[in-house]
């Protein structure tokens, strides 16, 4: 039996890991949890700060025209998705962090970077910078949305599915709960152990990327599915 692979992320993400689901022909559904829409922000002077950090590829999605001021900064990336996407919008990308931001600037060499300007979503994690100045302007919100019908569809059945962040993970069962859905019949692929945690107990089965990427991710997926 072949078991469908839930995608709750925003949409923009939501269709980058359908196709790579779609390659491994998995059967996928795609119902967002989020809805992502820009915020209206004014920038400080870039000659202010010695590099830009970009944590997701909606700050370059959202940020609007106002980017433009800062093209002259390098840019400290997390994820290869983010640092694709700042390469395809003509920016300098000098650092990739392949885990988390906290971890990018911890391993950031002595000195460098002191004053770093961070364009974040309204909901982001706490960093914390011993060596840097970090000032965070918000330039895009993911607001929660009710579960989908298709999602609720999906997971009439035994379901995969996957969780990209902490706060999917608590709206995920928030929504179960508003649904009257159970959770003990369904397998859940986190993609990091704070994620894990925040779906918490009472599944079929958690289990946790051994990267926090899509690739990783899916690796799982596709041995959970078939």
């Amino acid at each position: 039996m072949n078991l469908p692979l839930l995608i709750l992320r925003p949409l923009d993400g939501a269709l980058q890991t359908e196709r790579r689901a779609k390659e491994l022909d998995l059967h996928v559904v795609v119902d967002p949890l989020f809805a992502v829409e820009p915020i209206a922000w004014s920038g400080p002077e870039a000659q202010d700060f010695d590099a830009l950090l970009l944590t997701s590829a909606n700050a370059l999605r959202f940020g609007g025209p106002q980017l433009n001021a800062y093209r002259s900064l390098p840019i400290l990336a997390v994820g290869e998705k983010t640092a694709a996407a700042a390469i395809a919008a003509g920016l300098h990308v000098a650092e990739t962090g392949a885990t988390s931001a906290q971890d990018l600037l911890g391993g950031l060499e002595d000195g460098r970077y002191r004053n770093i300007l961070w364009l974040a979503g309204h909901d982001h994690t706490d960093l914390s910078a011993t060596d840097q100045q970090l000032e965070i302007v918000p330039v895009y919100r993911s607001n929660a949305i009710a579960l989908g019908e298709q999602a609720k569809a999906c997971l009439a059945g035994e379901t995969v599915i996957l969780l990209h962040s902490a706060r999917a993970a608590r709206h995920f069962v928030s929504e179960l709960d508003r649904s009257g859905l159970p959770k003990s019949q369904h397998r859940v692929l986190a993609f990091s152990g704070k994620v894990a945690e925040a779906a918490g107990q009472g599944w079929k089965m958690v289990q946790t990327a051994s990267h926090p990427d899509d690739d990783a991710l899916l690796s799982l997926a596709s041995a959970l599915c078939r």
